[in-house]
């Protein structure tokens, strides 16, 4: 059935079960199993020697890519009136991941008695070889083992679920022909029985409960492996596509290569997220480049920041440049202005009027745009074109541009309230409702990115690659909350998830490389302000 829970943070893979440990997404039963065995050691559950293990590992083939499950679904009892093929969700959703083929009653009729003589056979293995000397547990013993759990799954489906009740014509199989095989299938579903009243009841979560504990986890992603000798000749880093060759290959996910061995592939997709696959009966296919010719890139020009280091506008851009990797092509210039002629404020506010005209900073002087550009938006804009970069735009862009408007508008209120203590109360014009009011704005838009931070809106920084501009001024407005103690706003309190959103910022070099409290360095730097 569909997960719409980890459909929704980008999981495509649609079939269950799926486990997720932190970030790490398990998207197949077998590799669940294993994880499960890794976490809990030493389990009476375990095979005990290495025949044991091999018997288990063929039952778990056996019934998933051995047929057997296959061949179980052939024999869904379409003509009753509660069944599943009755639910016309259902078929809407089988017919999308079988690639547009639908279940109907004629198809399964057709395809029923192919099912039920296979599965005939099944049922005859287990009677007469595993369970064919009256034991109770496919590898002996007085208690099941992970072999029982990986054989036993598709009989029981058969046998005991309601929905499959009219499944198995007693002509063909029965407990009556086969005693050994129902036997220990209730054997089995009474001890797990048993098992569950012994534990407490799990938590059920919806989706959105889902979601937010996956993307908001502090649990650190699991550790990875890197085989480098695979017939495949994948590398770390290389985008896919993994999908199941079995059903189901119409949903496929794709991301970067993260982790390769013999029998798992991790990759890491656009939400963050490591989705595990298993190798068997998986495909993985590299994501070739477009065949047409690339433009050829643009030719990064010499670029001036006209800037103060205490400016969050400023900090903002050249956090971006860093991000973008054009710091390196930028000098900086620092100045000093200020809306007002005041002393030690305003000193080149002729100079930087000469490129924005309000003589407001940032100002970015060009080689291919002489004039300048100013306004951090415009010239945040101006070097994501200068790097190539392009934005899907859809609803999640301009919900995130959105945060990014907000972040201008808390940088605007503290800067308002900065003048309105350091200028206008000293002249005896301060105004107190107005501080209250800008205050406002900027708590109001820390809610607003505490919530973005919740719903995974605001995501980790890309381990490679930039992050957006409206990434880096989110992240500039409430760093600077730090910067303004004199405010009195005490921004981390009650807003857990931003605190965790800005602590993967602050490792980052364009983070670290742009401190609000002294000198940048940039390709070259031109002292023009005395302070």
């Amino acid at each position: 059935m569909p997960r719409p829970d980890l459909a929704s943070i980008g999981v495509a893979y649609r079939r269950i079960p799926i486990m997720a440990i932190g970030k790490d997404i398990y998207c197949d039963s077998r590799l669940i199993i294993s994880k499960l065995e890794t976490l809990y050691p030493n389990s009476s559950m375990t095979p005990t020697s290495t025949a044991e293990a091999g018997i288990r590992k063929l039952l778990e083939n056996w019934t998933i890519d051995g047929g057997i499950f296959g061949n179980c679904c052939k024999l869904l009892p379409y003509w009753t009136p509660n069944g599943l093929l009755q639910d016309t969700k259902f078929l809407d959703d089988r017919q999308q991941l079988m690639g547009g083929r639908r279940m109907t009653a004629e198809l399964m009729e057709a395809a029923r008695p192919e099912g039920l003589q296979h599965m005939r056979q099944a049922f005859e293995i287990l009677e007469s070889t595993f369970l064919a000397d009256g034991r109770k547990w496919i590898l002996g013993g007085d208690s099941p083992t992970v072999a029982d759990v990986d054989g036993v799954w598709p009989f029981e489906w058969l046998t005991e679920d309601p929905y499959m009740a009219e499944s198995l014509p007693k002509e063909f199989v029965s407990e009556k022909k086969f005693p050994k095989t129902f036997a220990w299938v209730r054997r089995f579903m009474e001890e797990v029985k048993a098992k569950k009243a012994q534990e407490p009841k799990p938590t059920r979560l919806d989706g959105d409960a889902m979601k937010e504990r996956v993307v908001n986890t502090s649990i650190q992603k699991q550790p990875i492996t890197f085989i480098e000798d695979d017939p495949l000749k994948l590398k770390q880093g290389d985008e896919v596509e993994v999908y199941a060759m079995d059903y189901g290959g119409s949903h496929k996910d794709r991301g970067s290569v993260v982790g390769l061995t013999l029998t798992e592939v991790v990759i890491r997709n656009l939400e963050g997220l490591h989705l595990h696959f298993p190798r068997w009966n998986f495909r993985i296919d590299k994501v070739q480049p477009p065949k047409h010719s690339a433009p050829p890139a643009p030719k990064i020009p010499s670029m001036r920041l006209i800037y103060h280091h205490a400016s969050p506008y400023t900090r903002k851009v050249f956090m971006l440049a860093h991000e973008l990797g054009l710091d390196h092509a930028i000098t900086l210039q620092k100045v000093v202005v200020c809306p007002i002629p005041f002393p030690g404020w305003s000193d080149d506010n002729e100079e930087v009027g000469a490129y924005n005209p309000m003589a407001k900073i940032p100002c970015l002087v060009s080689d291919d745009v002489p004039g300048g550009i100013y306004d951090s938006r415009i010239i945040c804009e101006y070097l994501e074109n200068m790097a190539s970069v392009s934005h899907r735009k859809n609803s999640k862009y301009w919900q995130l541009h959105a945060l990014g408007a907000c972040a201008d508008g808390i940088m605007d209120a503290a800067i308002l309230i900065v003048y309105e203590k350091r200028i206008r109360e000293d002249r005896g014009l301060k105004l107190d409702e107005w501080i209250e009011g800008q205050k406002m704005k900027i708590l109001r838009g820390l809610d607003r990115f505490e919530i973005a931070a919740k719903e995974g809106l605001l995501r980790e920084p890309p381990s490679s690659g930039p992050a957006s501009a409206d990434d880096v001024a989110v992240v500039t407005a409430v760093a600077m909350m730090d910067q303004m103690g004199f405010l009195g706003i005490k921004w981390r309190e009650s807003r857990p998830a931003l605190v965790k959103w800005v602590g993967t910022w602050e490792g980052r070099s364009s983070f670290r490389n742009t401190p609000p409290e002294k000198d940048w360095t940039g390709r070259d730097s031109k002292e023009v302000s005395k302070i």
